[in-house]
């Protein structure tokens, strides 16, 4: 699946990556991937954060141990920058939360599932037919099932946790 590009201005990157507007202009000099528009320059993250750790590898090579310390803050900063930025567009969720919402669901279909037998049994021991039996076990396999979707389609609220997971 595609997922929609997003595009930010030149101020909302300079914020992303924590410089000023003056940098990124600089960077366009330097061959920062952008797109024109009547409004301004946009640009893709994913691109702008790709480009300033090439930009920044290549000027590493053949300098010495204080550029080389630099280059790699920058790198971590831009990377920083991409998952502040899809934490707060909500790309990403906290792994708390997606460990609780899966032990929920879990314990949700067992808990479902084991209620079967106590909510038809009475009916089945009334049946002699298995066809009867059959199409009664399969409807509220079915209905139970088709509960726990709908129940499951509800928004849930995250567990906030500074560890994090893509959706």
């Amino acid at each position: 699946m595609a997922e929609k590009e997003k595009r930010l201005n030149l101020k909302a990157l300079s914020r992303a990556f924590g410089v000023s507007s003056v940098t990124v202009r600089s960077w366009l000099d330097k061959g920062l991937p952008n797109k024109r528009t009547s409004q301004g320059y946009t640009f893709d993250l994913s691109e702008a954060i790709q480009w300033r750790e090439k930009y920044l590898q290549e000027a590493q090579k053949g300098s010495g141990e204080y550029e080389k310390a630099r280059t790699e803050k920058e790198i971590y900063r831009a990377k920083m920058a991409k998952l502040n930025y899809e934490r707060m567009d909500g790309s990403l969720v906290p792994v708390e939360a997606v460990r609780k919402q899966a032990f929920e669901t879990a314990r949700m279909v067992r808990d479902s599932l084991l209620n079967i037998p106590n909510r038809v049994s009475p009916i089945l021991a009334a049946e002699s037919d298995h066809r009867e039996i059959n199409q009664i076990l399969t409807k509220e396999i079915t209905q139970c099932l088709e509960n726990l979707a709908s129940d499951l389609n509800k928004p849930t609220e995250g567990v906030k946790d500074d560890k994090t997971a893509t959706k």
